[in-house]
């Protein structure tokens, strides 16, 4: 298992940003509310009500910059966009998933569809033309937020559509696409931001994506109650999974595969679907492709920034991503 080497007061230090986002995000959008006076009004409703802002890794640009130029405060540009546009996708992604909370939030199912694509689209557009940056970057965030976008959507339509059995390949593309490409495009914009040359910014795209598949591997272990499991009552095709069809027996394999297919309506078969994925061999092979990713993440950092308390602080965000990637081995039968 991986023991985070430095204390949780960095990611409270990077939780002191979160609101400084939230009140700068309001600014930049009070630009527009003459316009769209409830477009604007539903959106800080959606800001209030969202809980991401209790977690540090989407501050991530925060830590690179300080990392690379000592400056934190020059990523708040770029952390102001990732919040509206990472509003945006989790609201649609909740709705697609039924878990949007209209009462809570005060609006409809129609109306969050139409205020989801104006952040994924329309305002972090606004917000770029309103950004007192240079033309370059304005235009280098414009291509970005087109581009991870486009990527994010391809990945996520192939998430939800029905195929045959994936392999852990094909699967690490969706998560490539889903969640690598926005962390690939803030951490990239972040090193540009901070004047890291083209080299250097091509490494940090490439950690961006990868901590980004990390993340979304975290999040799938934040599911305790396997009956409630939504990427097995939704049919999701996980990382997990995918590496689990692998390593099986042929008979576990055809077992696995008939109890997902039962797994969308049945709570007992979403049980022993967990339990086959949380037998030893599966989760043993399964945390070592992990700490694989933890390898790789970590010297990426340490060729890509010089030793910090920025770094270490990033170097923290890999290691209790990885933490909480890991699936449990039953000490028993190990």
């Amino acid at each position: 298992m991986i023991e985070p080497r430095i204390e949780e007061s960095c990611g409270h230090e990077l939780m002191s940003w979160s609101p400084v986002v939230s009140s700068r995000l309001k600014q930049e959008l009070e630009s527009m509310a003459s316009k769209t006076p409830s477009l604007i009004a539903s959106i800080k409703r959606l800001i209030d009500a969202d809980l991401s802002v209790s977690s540090p890794f989407r501050l991530l640009p925060f830590a690179i910059s300080g990392a690379l130029s000592k400056d934190e405060s020059a990523a708040l540009p770029v952390a102001v966009l990732s919040r509206i546009w990472w509003l945006g996708a989790e609201v649609f992604d909740d709705l697609t998933d039924g878990k949007f909370n209209t009462a809570e939030v005060g609006l409809s199912r129609p109306q969050a569809i139409v205020v989801s694509t104006a952040c994924l689209s329309a305002v972090p557009s606004m917000i770029i033309k309103q950004l007192d940056v240079g033309v370059d970057f304005k235009a280098a965030c414009e291509w970005e937020y087109a581009d991870s976008t486009l990527a994010a959507a391809g990945s996520q339509l192939d998430d939800v559509s029905n195929g045959e059995i994936r392999s852990w390949s094909d699967v690490m593309k969706i998560y490539a696409g889903k969640s690598g490409a926005p962390y690939e495009r803030d951490v990239a914009l972040t090193a540009l931001s901070a004047g890291a040359e083209e080299d250097r910014i091509r490494g940090w795209r490439v950690f961006g994506r990868l901590f980004g598949v990390l993340r979304q591997l975290a999040n799938d272990r934040s599911c305790v109650d396997a009956s409630e499991d939504e990427d097995l009552i939704n049919g999701t095709w996980t990382l997990l999974l995918a590496h689990a069809m692998e390593i099986l027996s042929p008979p576990k394999r055809a077992e696995l595969g008939d109890l997902r297919n039962l797994a969308r309506d049945s709570s007992a078969a979403r049980a022993q679907v967990t339990e086959l994925l949380g037998s030893p061999d599966v989760a043993s092979q399964y945390n070592r492709r992990i700490m694989i990713l933890h390898s790789r993440l970590s010297h990426l950092i340490s060729l890509l920034a010089e030793p910090t308390e920025c770094r270490d602080t990033i170097q923290w965000m890999i290691d209790v991503s990885t933490s909480d990637a890991f699936l449990t081995v039953p000490e028993a039968r190990k």
